[in-house]
């Protein structure tokens, strides 16, 4: 029994507190009770009478664990144990003993439990009782095989740790072994090594001292040091070896860190390569300031010395930083050219200095004025005085213009020169690659980082680049293939003078803002100059590069060696689109522009048409026209190439992103706001509120203040001076500022039609045309239209008029371009006087003539007989109208000028015409006599209408007005008054309307004026359509013909009014038949005329 529980108290340590409560195999052996002694199985089971107490079963279980595994069991009397405490204490070490097996025991577990866990899990739950597998096997086998279990594993682990020290000692000794070996292969490696570098070392020197022979042998490096004449060639050949031997030198190898490890031989070429490798930057850099300092008619030979000296450059490795130097060289230029003129100092001098000038000149002209003339000497001090300050005024200007022109001329041939350079750099490194490893020298700068002194212009190319694109192709740096070196420096040229004009005009506050803004015109024909100038170079240069070699202006393409490698392209005088003279300059290089843009021999260059040619002014004939075969000087498709060129869009900043300025553009807009407030000026005083007071001091209205002849000719004036300013000799501009400037003049003649808009009067169309407010409509009338000949004149009067009999095709030009950007003002103008003064005024007087032609059908003229003393009753066209057209004609078609009065005169002539033919054919009945009389006042109201007309100062006929319509009416009622078809009676309806229609006036006639007069000889029961409508004779007039003239809306509603009377007549027809006294047939001819004619009056 003592071994089976020392037994079960080694095997459970690790779970004493569950084992003693639940474990089933303690309770199985009855090791939860105390008794004494040990129980055994038998006792266990057969015994139910002691006591249950958790602690003394747990003591039992720890004096079991003490208890010697060779000793015998403990006596039943506890002899062995003499007291409580002791009982106890011992109790209390054993557990202590307990808990230091079991952590053994955990660790043991844990490891083996890593190793084998199914070796650990299944003895454990056996262990507790869990049987898994083999249930027929008693308890003490399963303990058994569970302590067997847990042994062996420790074993394994044992002999795996010995194994493990084992393989540790034999891995160490093999790493002994391979480091020795490899210890021996690092050192037979190191020597190697050494060899080898200090072969390298050797063929280093050899290839050091072989270019420093080279250097030696062929190159006068005196003659470089010194500046005297350099051959190209050595230079070139200098340059390759320079770079070889500042490559070998700069090795490690042969550059030690510390004296004592350098090589003789290579410290003794050391000085010898640096003073060559200083020599020849020397040379290159001399050549290359001199090439960029010579003027823009470059040379043949200076090409192809930039082109070598680039090629140095290539080879010492400095091509980006030589490129970028010259440009930025350039740039720096062009901006202190910008400086120079775009300066508050410089403005105040130009304008001192042209002051001095001016009273100086004045001073002389008044003297010799003295001398020569004794009504000089008789004027009064004041005239002297107002004679000398006209005199000033007028040199001063014209000194102001000429200071302003030299200025802006000298600017342009500065930036010019500077653009010229750098597109000469440009090209030669689009046309050169390197001959051995085949780089063009322009992707060789492109692939090189931008400096920052053109970080703008990239950032505005890049915003080109990406414009229109979608976001995944949107790129952060400039193609390589479209890379353009003048680009960049063009943008950024541009960029900088836009800010430095933008802080000039700001300047003081504006204070100098007029005077700068008058520096455009001047700085634009220069500029319009010089990037013409740049653009025939560019176009002759690319095209003679496309054509000879098949290269792009970018460089694309294979290029035939020259010079070391160089373009044959760079020694052929194509490139340059000229022949070569014998000093190696240009023969014209600028002299067949238009022919490499594809103008041929007969087109013009971009300025030609721009500035007057004093050799085409002289090229007439002795009669003095203009040869029909000389048109050389026309505006030719080159001048459109350059004002569409990126150089011009970009230098005017036309093209303006994101609200950045560009260019010329803060100019430009100061221009034309100087402009617009000049034209402004004078309107300040234009048709101003007039106060007027009765006797008693009360306010009564007055009619606003009209201009005077004065104020209109003042604006004339204002319009010619700025149109004037696009005169290359009388404003210093160019003949394409005509356009520009005609905005500000459209947004002046807006402004003035708004003023008058206020000032005239409204007039009702049953106010009587004599007051003072159509008066008044009639003289603002007068003032337009004087407005608008002065302004329909000034392109004329400014551009051709001065020249004459001498103008050129250019002065045409500007002022046919001129009147075209007018054309918005003179159309604002007429449309305001005929919505405003012409059409109330023909209503009115339109209102008139109908109340006189109702007097047809009230007095009866054409109802009465002849006299019993056998004279003719009056005319009634001599009695009514004849006066009223006169008194028309005196009171408003006078004083209207001549172009509104022949609109008033054609207006009324139609509604006349109209009126007086509708009202004569509702006469009914109508007689013979009444024909006769009707036939003769035809002829007098057609005499008095050609009087009309003619007096509203037309020179039109009666016949042209309206498109001839009113007036072949007017002869067509003539013919229709005889016409006698209805006296044979023997014809039917449809055969009356068939010989109707076949009549040649029918189509002259209103299908109105023929229905009405078919009434005149239908049956009492067939009513009148205006007494159908129950309305007078002049109102149902008037509902068919408008005020303004038009009839085209009354003859559908007269056509409809026909067919109601027609249906009326028979209904009252069928009921008293037999008191019909017309013609019966009339209403059957009317419903087959009237679909027909309105078929072909719509036709």
């Amino acid at each position: 029994a003592s071994a089976a529980a020392t037994t079960i108290g080694t095997s459970a340590a690790d779970a004493l507190a569950l084992l003693l409560q639940e474990d089933p195999l303690l309770l199985q052996h009855g090791l939860n009770l105390y008794n004494g002694g040990f129980v055994s199985l038998s006792d266990a089971s057969g015994d139910d009478n002691h006591e249950d107490n958790p602690d003394d079963a747990a003591y039992a279980y720890a004096a079991s664990l003490l208890h010697d595994d060779g000793s015998s069991a403990p006596s039943n009397n506890g002899g062995w144990m003499s007291s409580s405490g002791e009982y106890r204490q011992r109790a209390t070490e054993a557990l202590a003993e307990v808990d230091r097996k079991l952590a053994l025991v955990e660790s043991l577990a844990q490891r083996v439990s890593r190793d084998s866990p199914e070796k650990v899990a299944g003895p454990l739950l056996r262990l507790h009782g869990f049987e898994l597998s083999e249930s027929s096997e008693s308890p003490s086998r399963n303990n058994n095989s569970d302590v067997a279990t847990l042994t062996a594993t420790r074993d394994k682990a044992d002999r795996l740790e010995r194994q493990s020290q084992v393989l540790s000692t034999v891995a160490l000794r093999v790493e002994t072994a391979l480091q020795r070996g490899v210890t021996r292969m690092e050192s037979a490696t190191t020597r190697l090594s050494r060899v080898l570098e200090l072969s390298a070392t050797l063929k280093m020197i050899l290839r050091l001292q072989f270019e420093a022979r080279k250097l030696g042998s062929g190159l006068d490096l005196e003659s470089i040091s010194q500046g005297g004449v350099i051959d190209l060639r050595d230079l070139t050949r200098a340059a390759a070896s320079v770079a070889v031997m500042e490559d070998l030198l700069s090795h490690p190898s042969l550059s030690p860190a510390n004296q004592e490890g350098s090589i003789d031989v290579v410290e003794k070429l050391r000085p010898g390569a640096e003073t060559v490798a200083k020599s020849v930057r020397q040379a290159a850099a001399g050549l290359m300031n001199e090439l960029q300092s010579q003027s823009t008619s470059a040379t043949v030979s200076s090409l192809s010395r930039l082109g070598a000296t680039l090629q140095v450059y290539f080879h010492l490795g400095e091509l980006p930083d030589a490129s970028w130097r010259a440009v930025s060289s350039a740039l720096a230029t062009a901006e202190k050219a910008s400086s120079h003129l775009f300066h508050p100092t410089a403005v105040k001098r130009m304008k001192e200095s042209a002051q001095s000038e001016a009273m100086a000149l004045a001073e002389v002209e008044v003297a010799k004025s003295k001398e020569g003339k004794d009504d000089f000497k008789a004027k009064d001090s004041r005239q002297r005085k107002k004679q000398l300050d006209a005199i000033y005024e007028r040199l001063y200007i014209r000194k102001l213009r000429e200071k302003r022109t030299a200025a802006a001329s000298k600017w342009a041939t500065d930036v010019s020169d500077a653009s010229s350079r750098v597109w000469n750099l440009h090209r030669v490194l689009a046309a050169r690659n390197d001959p051995v490893t085949r780089k063009n020298f322009l992707e060789v700068v492109a692939e090189s980082v931008i400096p920052k002194d053109f970080a703008g212009a990239e950032e505005a190319l890049l915003q080109a680049q990406n414009e229109n694109k979608d976001i995944e192709n949107v790129t952060d740096k400039l193609n390589i293939q479209d890379f353009s070196l003048f680009s960049l420096f063009w943008v950024q040229l541009c960029l900088g003078l836009a800010g430095r004009l933008q802080r000039l005009l700001k300047y003081d506050g504006g204070s100098l803002e007029s005077d700068v803004a008058l520096l455009y015109p001047a700085v634009r024909s220069a500029s319009l100059e010089m990037v013409t100038e740049l653009h025939d170079v560019m176009q002759m240069g690319s095209a003679s590069v496309d054509d000879t070699n098949g290269l792009s202006s970018m460089g694309s393409g294979w290029n035939p060696t020259g010079v070391m490698g160089g373009s044959a392209v760079l020694e052929d005088s194509v490139f340059l689109g000229g022949s070569v003279a014998m000093d190696g300059s240009l023969d014209d290089p600028f002299g067949r522009a238009d022919e490499a843009a594809g103008g041929g021999f007969l087109g013009a260059s971009a300025d030609a048409w721009t500035h007057p040619s004093s050799t085409y002014d002289a090229a007439l004939d002795a009669d003095g026209s203009r040869p029909a075969a000389d048109v050389s000087h026309l505006p030719s498709s080159s001048a459109l190439a350059v004002f569409s060129s990126q150089e011009w869009v970009t230098l005017q900043g036309e093209r303006v992103s994101d609200g950045e300025p560009m260019g010329l553009s803060p100019l430009r807009t100061s221009f034309l706001d100087q402009c617009k407030k000049r034209l402004f000026t004078p309107l300040e005083f234009m048709f101003q509120e007039a106060v007027s007071v009765d006797e008693n001091g009360v306010a009564i209205p007055v009619l606003p203040t009209l201009p005077s002849r004065y104020d209109i000719a003042k604006i004339d004036s204002n319009i010619r001076e700025e149109l004037s300013l696009a005169d290359p000799r009388q404003g210093g501009g160019d003949f394409s500022m005509a356009t520009m400037i005609s905005d500000p003049i459209v947004s002046m003649v807006h402004e003035f039609c708004v003023l008058a808009k206020r000032a005239i009067s409204e007039i009702d169309e049953d106010e009587r045309a004599e007051t003072e407010a159509m008066a008044h409509n009639l003289k603002v009338a007068s003032v337009m239209s004087s407005l608008a000949s002065f302004v329909g004149n000034a392109p004329e009067n400014t551009y051709v008029n001065p020249y004459r009999p001498s103008q050129s095709p250019q002065h045409e030009e500007a002022s046919h371009s001129c009147r075209v950007g007018l054309l918005p003002a003179l159309q604002e103008i007429e449309s305001l006087v005929k919505d405003t003064i012409l059409t109330p005024l023909t209503r009115v007087l339109n209102s008139q003539v109908a109340t006189v032609m109702s007097k047809m059908h009230r007095s009866g003229a054409y109802l009465q007989d002849s006299r019993d003393d056998g004279s003719q009753a009056s005319s009634f066209v001599q009695i009514h109208l004849v006066d009223l057209f006169d008194n028309i004609a005196t009171a408003y078609l006078s004083p209207l000028p001549n172009e509104y009065a022949s609109i008033v005169a054609s207006t009324v002539a139609t509604f006349s015409i109209y009126s007086f033919v509708s009202n004569a054919a509702m006469i009914r009945p109508l007689g013979e006599t009444s024909r006769l009389r009707l036939t003769q006042d035809l002829a007098d109201f057609e005499l008095s209408l050609e009087q009309l007309v003619f007096k509203g100062g037309t020179s039109l006929s009666l016949s042209q007005i309206a498109g001839g319509k009113p007036y072949s009416e007017l002869r067509a009622m003539r013919q229709l008054l005889f016409w006698n078809m209805l006296d044979d009676k023997t014809l039917s309806p449809a055969e009356v309307a068939k010989a109707l229609l076949r009549e040649t006036w029918v189509k002259d006639v209103r299908p109105s004026t023929l229905f009405h007069f078919l009434f005149s000889f239908a049956p009492t029961l067939l009513s009148s359509p205006h007494h159908f409508k129950r309305m007078d004779a002049h109102q149902y007039v008037g509902a068919m013909i408008k005020l303004d003239g038009s009839v085209d809306d009354g003859e559908a509603s007269a056509w409809m009014t026909t067919m109601a009377c027609c249906d009326a007549y028979q209904q009252r027809e069928s009921v008293e038949g037999s008191m019909a006294d017309g013609d019966r047939r009339v209403g059957a001819i009317l419903m087959i005329l009237g679909p027909e004619l309105l078929r072909r009056r719509r036709q």
